[in-house]
């Protein structure tokens, strides 16, 4: 046994003290991403050995173990049978409902071979996942590969469908490999009726939700949950069906059409277009008008070469981008729901570090009313679609442009180190600085961070001026002040230093724009920033 594999199983036989101190410490175990075949199989064979029940600090421990087992195997065209079978063993044995049994799954997703893609569709109908976002993390590695055995997934893994924990994953799974042209037909061709009739059932049960949705607290939140669950398959149904290209689905589909979910609304209408269906194809051309729908739907459109029946009005650049900003700000990771209010505020032509040419860029306020409140804000189109969870409607035009430069600019010199990671002589700057911009009236400076642009040291501290919350950005020569704002959702040092770089980078990059041609003097005389703008 090697040395380094002998430290994992002792610290899991001394306890949980010794688990915590290799988690909280991710250098100890990275040797995992270099393991040999024998240390690998001592792995495999030491999670086959664990029991269903662990702790905590067991469960983060083998968290980060088979998280990086997973990137190992990425190496690998294949494992040993009996390493295979012990992963299914492990996996069986710790049951559907273990909190990392996903993980087991995604070990066998990843080496994606012809022998471990036929254990792991058989694990999933056999004992799949009960929970859908776990589900999905044992699905990813094969969502990113351009190539595998489909034959040993398919129809196999259809099977699943029957459990509603899985059953869009497969959906999804079975459209990715057919929309990369992986398969010679969609694999779930000869389902045709049998997921016309999951769908069916599943509309009703959205309907039923729209029409009368639970008033008690509890059982709304469960509802919601298995609505959610229920939309999830319904899209990957009508992306399904519009891959197989069978128009006995139009039936089926139409009734999606009257449910007042958008998004469910839209993907059904780009099913029936795509079928050949008229009603389809003239619900798509009246979504056109809804922002959040607009990218998916001109995108369709085109391809259905129908672009001339929408109206004019929702194919300028300015519709467009606002649509694309709605479409962005509704997902999942954002948002989730499309904004209440939109609108274009500004759109120039800019220089942008990463850029060799010059970028359109497009600004677009938003607002979100909320049985909390109000939230709005400014998100950007063009070099990045981008918006932060602050306030920015407040600053003036140049500065939103700077923040959103600011975060998207990328150099090895250019990095911030909180607290905790300072050396003794950052600390000792720091604190000379800290005391510098207390003595020049800046109130209970608290430091946040410092900042290294191209060797230029700064101090960034949330602070008040003259009873104004704000940031200080302080470097050897002058301070900034960046107000927070009077929102609920003021600006924070982090978006304010991102304000303070993105004006050097802007000033770099535009140095014929006047704008900016003034504020750059500094850096245009030291040079910062001419390495930067050649190596972006």
């Amino acid at each position: 046994m090697s040395d380094r594999l002998n430290v994992v199983l002792s610290a899991w036989l001394e306890g949980d003290s010794p688990l915590q101190t290799l988690a909280a410490h991710p250098e100890a175990l990275q040797w995992i991403l270099s393991a040999d075949e024998l240390e690998i199989a001592g792995i495999l064979r030491f999670l086959e050995s664990i029991p269903p029940s662990i702790s905590d600090a067991q469960r983060k421990f083998l968290d980060r173990v088979l998280n990086l087992l997973a990137i190992r195997l990425r190496d690998f065209d294949e494992l040993d049978e009996s390493d295979l079978e012990r992963v299914a063993n492990a996996y069986r044995k710790w049951g559907a409902t273990h909190r990392l049994g996903h993980l087991l799954l995604a070990l066998l997703s990843a080496l994606a071979s012809e022998s471990s893609l036929e254990i792991f569709a058989e694990l999933v109908v056999e004992q799949p996942p009960t929970n859908s976002a776990s589900a999905a993390i044992a699905f990813v590695p094969l969502l990113r590969r351009q190539e595998f055995p489909t034959e040993t997934l398919f129809p196999k893994l259809l099977e699943a469908l029957s459990h509603l924990a899985v059953a869009a994953l497969v959906l999804d799974l079975a459209n990715y490999v057919t929309r990369n042209g992986m398969v010679d037909k969609h694999p779930a061709s000869d389902r045709v009726d049998a997921l016309g009739e999951l769908f069916s059932g599943l509309i009703a049960r959205l309907s039923k939700f729209e029409a009368q949705p639970p008033t008690d607290v509890k059982e709304f939140a469960a509802a919601k949950l298995q609505v959610t669950e229920a939309t999830s398959i319904a899209l990957a149904i009508c992306e399904a069906m519009a891959l197989i290209g069978n128009d006995k689905a139009v039936g089926k589909i139409k009734p999606a059409m009257d449910l007042a979910h958008r998004k469910l609304r839209l993907e059904a209408a780009i099913a029936l277009a795509l079928l050949g269906n008229e009603e389809g194809k003239q619900q798509l051309i009246e979504l056109a008008a809804e922002p959040v729908c607009r990218p998916r739907v001109l995108s369709v459109a085109e391809d259905l070469e129908m672009l001339d029946k929408i109206a004019s009005e929702y194919q300028t650049e300015e519709a467009k981008v606002i649509g694309e900003l709605a479409a962005w700000l509704s997902l999942d990771s954002q948002f989730g729901l499309p904004p209440h209010e939109i609108e274009r505020v500004d759109q120039r032509t800019l220089g942008w570090p990463g850029f060799e040419e010059p970028v359109e860029c497009h600004l677009i306020r938003y607002a979100y009313h909320m049985p909390g409140g109000t939230f709005q804000s400014v998100g950007i189109v063009g070099p990045a679609i981008q918006s932060f969870a602050v306030d920015l409607t407040s600053l003036p035009i140049q500065d939103i442009y700077a923040a959103f430069a600011g975060w998207q600019a990328e150099h090895a010199e250019v990095f911030e180190l909180e607290p905790g990671k300072w050396q003794p002589n950052q600390a000792q700057l720091a604190e000379s600085l800290r005391q510098r911009i207390a003595s020049e009236g800046y109130e209970s400076p608290q430091v946040a961070m410092l900042g290294f642009f191209f060797g230029d040291v700064r101090l960034i501290a949330a602070t008040r001026r003259e009873g104004q919350a704000g940031t200080a950005v302080a470097d050897a020569r002058n301070t900034t002040f960046y107000p927070a704002g009077e929102s609920r959702h003021p600006i924070g040092p982090r978006e304010a230093y991102f304000i303070h770089t993105g004006q050097e980078y802007l000033q770099a990059f535009n140095k014929d724009r006047p704008e900016w041609a003034s504020l750059g003097a500094r850096l245009e005389d030291a040079g910062e920033l001419d390495n930067a703008q050649e190596e972006s």
